[in-house]
């Protein structure tokens, strides 16, 4: 790990998560190895765990920095993430900015360095999750890992521009009726300047993305408008966002229109509000207490208009932290502001993280050491009946012995009979699977948005996207609320049949837990907002561009696939969970009684057999209490 590329004064603060992580997953392999070696059987516990482990190992958290041009986004990205590199990483400056959307990773499968996707790749509708998987598509650009200058120049290339007329700016997604917040430079023989690359992955061993941190810089509101997936996809997903303004002039007009656009009213609940480059308010004539009333004004002014908490709101220079982080200066990092804001992103990056997986992490260990106790209970209880009944036989004949063997013989046969009804309690809850399956189908529930695109290719005019969308998301809702009461339906259903065969045949099967799914109605109404928000009749021009328009709609194809996707696991996780204790009950009675005519038979062909077989079940039951005390030992040991 490069710990070179993050300050010292931060290692410490910013590093918790991954130490944590890996104390975690080591807990979680020790009690799925032990659960494994002590022969445990697998559906009840090996599902929720592996489910533990792939969040663990899978948690990404994404900090995506918003901003206008010229607000300093890469200079502060240099002051947090590279400054320990003793020089500025991120081209930032007077004519030089990152012109396109960066992501900012640590993948060790992927080598170090900087890939680029060409501007023109526009024109066509895939959407960038689609390029990312289309590796020659990029152009790569790889460093050496621990050489600054090396890593400087390969990223100097983000600020890499074209020359091309109007027609073909407009054509690849650029508008210029507005000059005041057009980023495009008219040349002088009549062309226009436009970013040379579309998107940037930046992969680098780093302390803190090698944490699964990750990092979102988006280059103003010209790319933002042109790139939908960014503002409806990248953004909406980012755990914090940090919103840049400049502290001079405040909340601009293209600030309000990009944070009311891009940011949107979920955003705002989750954003740190940025007024850089502060040190231009530092005015030598004012004595300090007025320059920070200066700064407290503009901050309430900043809060009141964007209308996010006071305290969420930093003013601070970028440029100074850089200089000061350096030139090992703590004097003016601490007067740069910058400290207060990572301390604010380092709870989210770590203890908020930890919370959030902390908050499902004990409910699953819980509910399955609650199996898995349930599953001792009843051979605990087995092992004993089986010990009385052999008991009963001391001094008797072995004819007492042999009505036995014939009698258990009889319930081993009633007992495959009476499995005719576990079979067909299986065939119903099939029947009914399905029917949620069906109507969670992405192929038929989006059937309408995909004929539309197909319309968008050929029309002239890109006419009714927004009330194709507004239609797909009430019938995709509609859906998930039939499917909801079917579930309902399959849980009576399922809680009757368990509540007979517990009374028919002395199971202990729990009746299922009801399954919500609110969180995928949630995002779904999430999504929703940002798509209708989206479409403002502001856009109506940049819809006329085909890949543009054809963009949009695979971007919504893409999350309302994968919401509904979503919910055909959850749904099938929930009903292997629900039938795992029968399933289990079922298995574990069979060899009940097996075991206690295999006894019998030995004791009716073997004197002394009958004494040696009792022991041998007394010492079954205290073994199986001494291990059910150690599985609570191992699941407390994995929950601390």
């Amino acid at each position: 790990m490069n710990d070179q590329a993050l300050p010292v004064e931060l290692q410490a603060e910013w590093t918790r998560f991954g130490p944590w992580r890996e104390q975690r997953l080591a807990r979680l392999a020790l009690l799925s190895n032990w659960l494994r070696q002590s022969g445990f059987d697998p559906s009840l516990w090996q599902d929720p765990l592996s489910g533990l482990e792939q969040r663990l190992r899978q948690d990404l958290v994404q900090l995506a920095f918003v901003a206008e041009f010229s607000r300093g986004k890469s200079e502060l990205i240099n002051a947090i993430f590279f400054s320990g590199h003793g020089q500025r990483i991120l081209p930032a400056g007077a004519g030089r900015t990152t012109m396109c959307p960066m992501e900012l990773a640590s993948d060790p499968r992927l080598p170090t360095g900087l890939r680029l996707l060409p501007i023109e790749t526009r024109l066509d509708p895939a959407t960038l999750a689609q390029w990312k998987a289309r590796h020659d598509a990029w152009q790569d650009h790889p460093f050496a890992a621990n050489d600054a200058a090396d890593m400087s120049a390969s990223l100097a290339r983000l600020s890499d521009t074209l020359a091309v007329p109007i027609q073909r700016a407009q054509e690849l997604g650029f508008y210029l009726d507005d000059a005041a917040r057009a980023t495009i430079l008219r040349t002088e023989d009549g062309l226009v300047e436009i970013p040379r690359w579309r998107h940037a992955l930046l992969n680098v061993d780093h302390p803190l993305l090698s944490q699964g941190l990750t990092i979102l810089d988006t280059p103003g509101l010209n790319a933002l408008g042109a790139e939908p997936e960014l503002t409806l996809s990248l953004i909406p997903a980012a755990q914090a966002v940090v919103f840049l303004l400049g502290a001079d002039t405040g909340v601009t007009r293209s600030d309000l229109e990009l944070w009311t656009q891009h940011v949107g009213e979920a955003g705002r609940l989750r954003s740190f509000v940025v007024l850089n480059k502060v040190d231009t308010l530092w005015d030598p004539l004012l004595s300090a207490a007025q320059i920070q009333a200066q700064i407290e004004r503009q901050r309430e002014s900043v809060a009141s208009i964007l209308q996010v908490p006071l305290h969420r709101v930093f003013a601070l220079s970028a440029r100074k932290a850089l200089l000061a982080r350096i030139q090992h200066d703590p004097e003016l990092l601490e007067i740069s502001g910058v400290p207060a804001l990572e301390a604010a992103l380092s709870k989210v990056a770590d203890q908020e993280r930890r919370d959030l997986i902390d908050s499902g992490w004990r409910a699953t260990l819980l509910d399955t050491l609650m199996l898995l106790e349930r599953q001792f209970q009843q051979q605990i209880q087995q092992a004993d009946e089986q010990r009385l009944e052999l008991a009963a036989l001391e001094g008797k004949n072995k004819h007492v012995v042999r009505n036995l063997v014939m009698r258990i013989a009889m319930e081993r046969k009633e007992f495959d009979a009476g499995l005719a009804k576990v079979r067909a309690l299986h065939a119903v809850n099939a029947r009914q699977l399905e029917d949620i399956a069906q109507l969670l189908d992405a192929q038929v529930a989006l059937a309408p948005l995909v004929e539309l695109r197909q319309r968008v290719k050929t029309s002239v005019l890109k006419t009714g996207v927004r009330a194709a969308l507004e239609a797909t998301f009430s019938e995709v809702r509609g859906r998930i609320e039939a499917a909801e009461r079917q579930l309902e339906e399959n849980r009576a259903m399922l809680t009757g049949a368990c509540e007979q065969l517990n009374m028919e045949f002395a199971f202990s099967v729990p009746s299922p837990k009801a399954l919500k799914l609110e969180g995928i109605r949630l995002e779904l109404d999430s999504m929703q907002q940002d798509y209708l928000r989206y479409l403002t009749p502001a856009r109506w021009l940049r819809l006329q561009n085909t890949a543009h328009a054809e963009r949009l709609l695979l971007s919504a194809l893409a999350r309302l696939r994968s919401v509904l996707e979503r919910g055909v696991r959850d749904t099938q996780h929930w009903n292997r969970a629900a039938l795992a204790q029968l399933d289990v009950q079922v298995r574990e009675r069979k060899r009940n009684m097996n075991r206690r005519m295999q006894s019998l038979e030995l004791v009716e062909h073997a004197e002394g057999e009958l004494g040696q077989r009792i022991a041998q079940l007394r010492k079954q039951a205290s073994e199986l209490r001494n291990q059910r005390t150690q599985l609570r030992v191992h699941f407390e040991g994995a929950m601390r």
